[in-house]
């Protein structure tokens, strides 16, 4: 109920600036909600920081305005059937919604089966959808909303730090071929906590007696997986040539 009564006296108060000083409130809170998320992608380095943040709030939070200010209006009638023209308001806040996914698609990386940049996306789609929020009047929906944004991006990272995530490699060996290679270089790994889930062999390219054996292993102790490639560096009968950071 609190919270009711001031989302109530904000809107009140705004309304009782006058048309364009509301809008500008609006637009105001919009910057503010859009900066917040957009410092908080600055400070990490990602690809849409502040100022990207802010327009793309701003502008959701205008085409919100405009969009209620063409239902209000009063569209004469062009035929002689006297029908009264009428705008649904939401149809443009559909339109941002989905254009911004072109936007978000841009801040998207993908290098080598590594994939970055989604949370960015997902960011900016939520700041779109915050814009379009204060562009309604929609004052504490707004702030509330953006505190719930920065709390996903902020604290819920350390969270992720302390729950246990599997990670995924490919890693290329070159061992000497024999009837037992595959299960003896598998025992290897596993031996170190990494789990192997699948293999592929290649002799082609390889001089006569050995093979190269392409490993997609899965591991939760980044550690564990570092004392795995050290002991293959030093081993005599696993040659470790490459590795790559890849998604499942």
């Amino acid at each position: 109920m609190t919270l009711q009564v001031v989302d109530a006296a904000i809107a009140g108060w705004a309304q009782g600036l006058g048309t364009p000083i509301e809008h500008l409130v609006r637009l105001m809170l919009a910057v503010v909600c859009g900066g917040l998320i957009g410092i908080e992608r600055e400070v990490r380095g990602r690809q849409a920081g502040f100022r990207t943040n802010v327009l793309v709030c701003v502008g959701s939070c205008l085409v919100m305005i405009v969009s209620i200010s063409l239902a209000t209006t009063h569209w004469p009638s062009q035929n002689t059937y006297g029908v009264q023209i009428s705008v649904d308001p939401g149809r443009i806040a559909y339109g941002v919604m989905g254009g911004i996914g072109f936007l978000g698609a841009g801040t998207i990386i993908h290098n080598k089966g590594s994939i970055r940049g989604l949370t960015t996306a997902a960011a900016l789609w939520c700041v779109a959808a915050l814009g379009l929020s204060a562009g309604l009047g929609l004052y504490v929906t707004t702030m509330l909303a953006s505190l719930i944004v920065l709390i996903a991006l902020w604290i819920l990272t350390y969270v992720e730090r302390i729950v246990p995530q599997l990670k995924f490699r490919v890693v290329i060996v070159r061992v000497k071929w024999s009837v037992n290679a595959v299960p003896d270089t598998i025992a290897k790994m596993q031996s170190h906590k990494v789990r192997v889930i699948d293999t592929s062999i290649d002799r082609r390219e390889c001089e006569s007696g050995y093979a190269m054996l392409s490993m997609h292993v899965g591991f939760t102790d980044l550690d564990r997986y570092r004392s795995l490639e050290r002991d293959l560096s030093q081993s005599t009968e696993i040659e470790l040539m490459a590795t790559r950071e890849t998604v499942q």
